[in-house]
C-alpha cells in the first residue's frame, strides 16, 4: 500500500486538503465518503475522479494481477490508468496523477474496516470457487479469472454487510479494498510453525503429521486445535490413546525362501523316458 499524509475524517460533507503520496503533493477536494475526488494538476488543471465501484475495482485487480507458480505480480501502473481512464482524464496527465488514483481506488480516503459479519470459506466452496474460476483463452491455455474468484470468496465468506440491505455490488472502490483485505487475512488463516515444519517434509515434519492426524482422527479436531492445545495436554492424550488403541498388528512374516517342488504344480505333465 502506498504511503500517503493523514487527512481529515471524510465523514465530512466536503474539504480540501493537501495530501503527501510517495513523497508528491497533490491539492485534492473532497466529497464526502461517497462523492468524487476533485483533483489540481500541477499545471493548474482541474479534474475529477468519479466514484471507484466495486465491479469496476474487481475488474481491474483481475486484469492487472498475474498469478503463476513464481507467485503473484501487480501492476499498480496499469490499475491506476485504469482508474484515470474510468473517469475521462487525458492520456497525457496520466503519469502524474498515477500515484493519486492507486490511492483514491485502494481506499486511501477511507479509515476504518467495514462493518461486516465474517466467516472463514469453507474448503469446498474454496475448492469449487477454484473449478469455477478456471477460463480457457483463445490459445487453448487455461488461467485463473481473479474476478470471479475473489466474488466467489466475498460471497461465501460475508454473512451480512451493514447497514441493513446492503449488497456487495453497491459498495466503491475504497469499502472493496477494504473488505477484501479483510476476508482475504481471514481465509488466510495465518501460518503457523507447524505448518512450515509439514512443509519441510523431513523426519520431523512426518512425526508431526502421525501425531496430528492420530488426534484429529481420535478427537475430531482440526489441526489448528491440535497445535493450539498445550504440550502437557497433548501428552495425556497420547498416553490415554496409547492405553485404549488398539495394538497394531504384527506384519505377517515373510514367507520362507524354498527351491520349487513338483507339488507346487498339480497340474503339470510328467513325462518319463527310459532308456532300453
Amino acid at each position: 500500500m502506498r504511503e500517503a499524509s493523514e487527512i481529515p475524517d471524510t465523514e465530512a460533507p466536503s474539504f480540501s486538503t493537501e495530501i503527501e503520496i510517495d513523497g508528491l503533493c497533490f491539492r485534492v477536494h473532497l466529497g464526502g465518503p461517497t462523492g468524487p475526488l476533485e483533483l489540481e494538476t500541477t499545471a493548474g488543471e482541474h479534474f475529477r475522479l468519479r466514484p471507484w465501484g466495486f465491479d469496476a475495482h474487481l475488474r481491474a485487480l483481475d486484469q492487472h494481477t498475474r498469478v503463476d507458480a513464481a507467485g503473484r505480480t501487480f501492476d499498480s501502473e496499469g490499475f491506476a490508468r485504469d482508474v484515470l481512464r474510468d473517469s475521462g482524464v487525458p492520456e497525457s496527465k496520466f503519469d502524474e496523477l498515477a500515484p493519486l488514483a492507486l490511492w483514491w481506488a485502494s481506499g486511501g480516503a477511507r479509515s476504518g474496516p467495514v462493518p461486516a459479519r465474517l466467516r472463514p470459506w469453507t474448503y469446498s466452496e474454496r475448492s469449487r470457487a477454484l473449478e469455477e474460476s478456471v477460463v480457457s483463452r483463445p490459445d487453448g491455455t487455461r488461467e485463473l479469472s481473479l474476478d470471479r474468484y475473489l466474488r466467489a470468496m466475498l460471497q461465501a465468506s460475508v454473512v451480512t454487510l451493514e447497514p441493513p440491505g446492503a449488497t456487495l455490488s453497491a459498495l466503491d472502490g475504497p469499502s472493496t479494498a477494504a473488505l477484501l483485505e479483510e476476508v482475504v487475512a481471514l481465509n488466510q488463516g495465518g501460518e503457523r510453525v507447524e505448518d512450515q515444519t509439514v512443509k519441510s517434509a523431513g523426519r520431523e515434519a512426518r512425526a508431526l503429521a502421525q501425531i496430528t492426524l492420530r488426534l484429529c482422527k481420535a478427537l475430531g479436531w482440526t489441526p489448528s486445535q491440535v497445535w493450539a492445545t498445550p504440550a502437557a495436554e497433548v501428552d495425556r492424550l497420547l498416553a490415554l490413546l496409547q492405553l485404549t488403541e488398539p495394538p497394531t498388528p504384527a506384519p505377517a512374516p515373510a514367507p520362507v525362501s524354498r527351491r520349487p517342488r513338483l507339488s507346487d504344480f498339480p497340474d503339470a505333465v510328467v513325462i518319463q523316458v527310459e532308456d532300453r
